[in-house]
């Protein structure tokens, strides 16, 4: 039966207390379900979106175990301070880390958990002098990670705890290789948990070697976007879309408000655009250094700027309250990513509003996100702006465009989306660039001959 309030899992005082700070009582469906286990010690393969709560459902587990692994039988302290981390989270880039370690620091409070975070594009001696006070958790970019350990700053041998986030979006980047020597220095761990967005075949195997027995969560797509979120498509020509975008914002009463582009050139050209016309506005992308990306996140989550513009770089990493309306200037290329974009609204239980802005050009990979999501998007033909968009021709043997988005949701996986398309996604991070792997061609490893099917029952690693 699913828990209905968070004090039903019996969490530790300074954590509820941190939650019921945070202004939350009930938990979402993937806390709900994955809680539980957790503090139970399972390992754990979880499929979600962004935007369903995933970070709280493995940060409050984690927080509960070491800081009860704290305290000794008669309550006193038993000050096992570590020399080396004891949990270690991996994220696929610098926003995710932030976003994740923040959320420790903010339900960690009163714990006496210490945590650390690490990550390319930032100076390396402010972050390693944070590693010499010896964080209990540490989250890392696996770049920057093996950076360190390279360095000799990092010993992952004392690692009880691997929690690998947006698995998928590793794979994207050609992390792979280097999250298997991560968790191959990290072998006497007692708990792996993964979550990934999608699961196409080169993670699954990835779980397969990494994870023992694991019970499996999936909260599908559908889930995610039809219950809190309205969406609507606007189709018009490539040209009207400068000239819609600020009187949507204005006409609208749009609070806070991310749109989302393809290239990092056009997301800083539309945030210009956006300041000649008064409504405040910054840009978020790979070209921009770290310091930059965090003020404008900062400014942008204390209301001082109205519109934030990104590339998908950091369609997985924001982690702002109450954003109003994500307006899709460009539909993305990859229908996930549409699902990912469209979770920074609608978080926490409240209701979010998406518009795309679809062009001839861009209707067939729109038709891919209706599909995926299973539902047809409401058209909204009173706009002036609108023109019902002309029948897209398709050849005999059908668009290969659209054969790569089926081998997507099929299972199989083509690396032609993101890690080809580093400008439409923002990846290619020339600020960040230790966060890439050293070798970021198509992983190797061929996985286990024998993996276990996820299962109950069976004996659990005892490192």
């Amino acid at each position: 039966m699913q828990s209905q309030l968070f004090q039903d899992f019996a969490l530790s005082g300074p954590i509820l207390a941190a939650i019921h700070q945070e202004g939350y009582e009930k938990p979402t469906d993937i806390q709900a379900h994955t809680i539980p286990l957790l503090l139970q010690g399972h390992d754990l393969l979880g499929t979600a979106q962004t935007g369903t709560g995933k970070t709280a459902a493995f940060v409050l587990p984690l927080l509960d175990r070491l800081m009860k692994e704290r305290v000794t039988r008669n309550g006193t302290s038993a000050r096992r301070e570590p020399t080396r981390p004891r949990a270690l989270i991996l994220a696929p880039t610098r926003e995710l880390a932030i976003q994740i370690d923040e959320s420790i620091r903010r339900y960690g409070a009163g714990s006496g958990i210490s945590r650390s975070v690490v990550f390319g594009g930032a100076p390396k001696p402010s972050q390693a002098a944070r590693l010499r006070t010896k964080p209990h958790i540490l989250t890392a970019t696996p770049g920057r990670l093996m950076d360190f350990v390279g360095e000799g700053l990092i010993d992952l041998s004392a690692v009880e705890i691997l929690i690998l986030d947006e698995a998928d979006r590793m794979l994207d980047m050609g992390f792979i290789p280097t999250v298997r020597t991560i968790a191959e220095m990290a072998k006497h761990r007692n708990q792996t948990v993964l979550f990934s967005a999608t699961m196409p075949k080169e993670i699954e195997r990835l779980a397969a070697e990494l994870l023992t027995n694991p019970e499996r969560i999936a909260i599908a797509p559908q889930e995610v976007t039809v219950d809190r979120i309205q969406q609507s498509v606007l189709h018009m020509t490539k040209e009207d879309k400068t000239t819609i975008l600020p009187q949507l914002i204005r006409d609208r009463g749009m609070f806070r408000v991310i749109v989302f582009t393809r290239t990092k050139h056009r997301a800083s050209r539309i945030a210009r655009m956006l300041h000649k016309e008064q409504i405040p506005a910054d840009a978020i992308h790979g070209d921009r250094s770290q310091n930059q990306r965090q003020r404008a996140l900062e400014q942008f989550r204390r209301g001082r700027i109205q519109v934030l513009v990104a590339t998908d770089v950091a369609a997985r990493g924001i982690d702002v309250d109450d954003v109003t309306h994500v307006i899709n200037y460009e539909i993305p290329n990859e229908p996930e990513s549409y699902v990912h974009r469209i979770g920074r609204t609608g978080r926490a239980g409240s209701e979010g509003v998406a518009i795309a802005l679809c062009d001839r050009e861009e209707l067939q990979d729109f038709r891919a996100i209706e599909a995926l999501i299973g539902q047809q998007i409401t058209v909204d033909r009173e706009h002036p702006f609108h023109q019902e968009p002309a029948p897209v021709r398709r050849s005999p043997r059908g668009s290969a465009h659209r054969n790569t988005r089926n081998n997507h949701r099929d299972g199989s996986y083509r690396r032609s989306g993101l890690a080809e398309q580093s400008d439409r996604s923002g990846s290619n991070d020339r600020s960040g660039r230790s966060d890439r792997p050293r070798n970021p061609g198509r992983p190797g490893h061929p996985g286990r001959a024998a993996a276990s099917r996820p299962g109950k029952g069976s004996p659990r690693r005892t490192g």
